[in-house]
């Protein structure tokens, strides 16, 4: 177990140190974020247009059209300015398109809008559109796009209004995702109307930003974070919560959501079919309409609210999703043994007739098998004009800090598209070898940092400050996520006996000991707790994130065990 100190001078204000290390400059404003945290809509390009647009057109009995993007932000991004339009005319017929599968903007919904044949007095584009001149062009009216992408090509449409964080000079916070560009939009228009409807959507903000990765450290995606979580309005939301609230530990945090709630919406966005996707989009802008169960066993006529109905749908989707990602998984892993594909620093999958899976699970396996092998993968399957089209994950954590940026920079690739770390890519088949050669040598030295942790507390269990760090941290463990990860801590000189050791759990597979006044935790740790069996006196180091657990109005400090190393010891104790 290789491990890498990133703070070394974190000795006294733990948790405010951490903080200035990662450049926070005022941690107390960071952890508790006040309203001017927000930026000024006035610094996004364009807001004023857009407005205008928009209030020419909100009143008129041309319906609207919506464009719901197909990803978590994007079905957020909708979902709240939907909802704000009905409530500053409920009169307002809006139509909202879907896409049939991993597909963005206008990409696979521009001939749909043209066939539907309504003479639309707008067409709206949440988290998606900014690169769709080709399209936006064919339509007569305006089309107002809230995004938060890189702008690939500055030449725009005449008829097109861009609202862009990317692309607004004066708009420091690059890490604001669609839905927060849409609901900083509604707040410009509550402005001018003198409403205040935008407050009811923080909480789907919140969501957006969260499912999005984007950065957590940032003053202002801490604001509408902290505050979203903290008022859900959305029924469906409130819904998933209590759903997953055992797994989530009744915590709602950047953490929680990010593992308990996003992954069950995507899984229905990818595996759903078109008539599940209706109802989970529904779901969130109408949650307690009451639709038909198709819950099986329940007598045909059943009416069930359609949050409630989609939640279980969520929940079935990512099961299936589970089980499908799985065997893809272990396919491949056949194929990359096969043909060593581990002998390149790129993972490269090029998939055939025989993976035979939808490519909207490219991304989600794509970013399994990168963090398995610790390197950046491509899933891609040859098409029949020659090229290779699919998904790229890179590894947050590498010093390879934007895998997408390297790949444009060789200048092999019909295109990349998306985040720095999770985007699509097209290469000709025959760059494939010159790719590899690149990598290869320019990637030789790259640190993707296969098993190593990087800790920001190393200590020896005889320590006493280990206590502290830990009751220190979790005052802060609320601003927990993307960029500011939880802090690892390494303990070294842990010795204990096998009388210390504790086998917990209904499975019994979660290993429990107490040194120090503090207890250290492993859950799913069935091999561990064979190795440990091996020995009499033990001597253990460990990596762990801190916790404190109440139970009856007692805390105790607690170390959960990431991963840890045994041997044995004659040394006393």
């Amino acid at each position: 177990m290789k491990i890498r100190l990133i703070n070394e001078n974190i000795t006294k204000n733990y948790a405010e140190e951490l903080l200035r290390a990662r450049g926070i400059t005022d941690p107390g404003k960071f952890a508790y974020p006040t309203p001017d945290c927000l930026e000024s809509w006035l610094n996004l390009d364009n807001i004023a247009q857009g407005v205008e647009v928009f209030l020419n057109t909100l009143y008129d009995k041309a319906p609207y059209a919506l464009v719901v993007d197909c990803d978590v932000d994007g079905y957020t991004s909708s979902a709240i300015i939907y909802q704000y339009i009905k409530m500053q005319n409920n009169e307002k017929q809006i139509d909202w398109y879907l896409h049939s599968g991993k597909q963005h903007g206008l990409e696979d919904t521009w001939e749909k809008i043209l066939e539907k044949g309504c003479d639309y007095s707008l067409i709206i584009i949440p988290d998606a559109g900014s690169n769709d001149k080709q399209y936006i062009e064919k339509f007569k009216c305006p089309v107002l796009v809230l995004d938060h992408h890189i702008l690939e090509d500055t030449d725009m449409a005449s008829n097109m209004v861009l609202i862009n964080n990317q692309t607004s000079s004066h708009y420091e916070n690059k890490d604001l995702s669609g839905a927060g560009v849409t609901w900083q939009f509604c707040r410009a228009v509550d402005k001018k109307l003198n409403t205040s409807y935008a407050n009811y959507f923080i909480d789907l903000a919140a969501l957006g930003i969260d499912a999005d990765m984007m950065s957590m450290l940032n003053y202002e995606n801490q604001y509408i974070i902290q505050n979203g979580f903290k008022r859900i309005y959305n029924f469906f939301f409130k819904i998933l919560l209590e759903k997953q609230a055992y797994s989530m530990g009744n915590q709602i945090n950047p953490i929680s959501v990010a593992f308990y709630i996003v992954p069950m919406i995507n899984a229905m966005i990818r595996v759903g079919s078109m008539e599940e996707k209706e109802r989970l989009f529904l779901a969130f802008i109408d949650g307690e309409r009451l639709i038909p169960s198709k819950k099986r066993g329940v007598p045909k006529g059943t009416m069930e609210r359609v949050a409630i109905e989609s939640a279980r749908e969520c929940t079935n989707a990512k099961a299936h999703q589970d089980r499908a990602k799985e065997k893809i998984v272990s396919n491949l892993e056949q194929k990359i043994f096969k043909h060593d594909l581990l002998e390149n620093r790129i993972l490269f999958i090029r998939l055939d007739d025989e993976d035979d899976f939808p490519s909207e699970l490219n991304g989600l396996v794509a970013m399994q098998l990168s963090a398995r092998y610790k390197r950046p993968t491509i899933v891609a399957r040859l098409n029949d004009e020659g090229y290779i089209r699919g998904s790229a994950r890179g590894l947050n954590k590498s010093t390879l800090e934007s895998f997408k940026n390297f790949l444009n920079e060789t200048g092999l690739f019909e295109y990349t598209a998306g985040h720095d770390n999770a985007f699509g890519i097209s290469i000709s088949n025959k760059n494939l070898t010159k790719l590899h050669e690149i990598a290869n040598e320019e990637l030789k030295n790259v640190d993707f940092g296969e098993n190593a942790y990087d800790v920001n507390f190393i200590r020896s269990a005889k320590d006493g400050d280990i206590e502290k760090i830990i009751y220190s941290l979790d005052e802060i463990k609320h601003t927990w996520g993307q960029g500011n990860d939880e802090p690892l801590i390494y303990i070294e000189n842990i010795f204990i006996t096998q009388d210390d050791v504790q086998v917990i759990g209904k499975n019994k597979d979660t290993l429990k000991f107490e040194k120090n006044g503090i207890t250290y935790i492993k859950f799913r740790a069935k091999e561990e707790i064979e190795q440990l069996k091996q020995f009499n006196d033990i001597k253990i180091n460990l990596v762990g994130k801190g916790n404190v657990n109440e139970w009856m109005g007692r805390y105790t400090p607690q170390l959960i065990i990431e991963d840890m190393e045994m041997m044995d010891s004659t040394l006393e104790f």
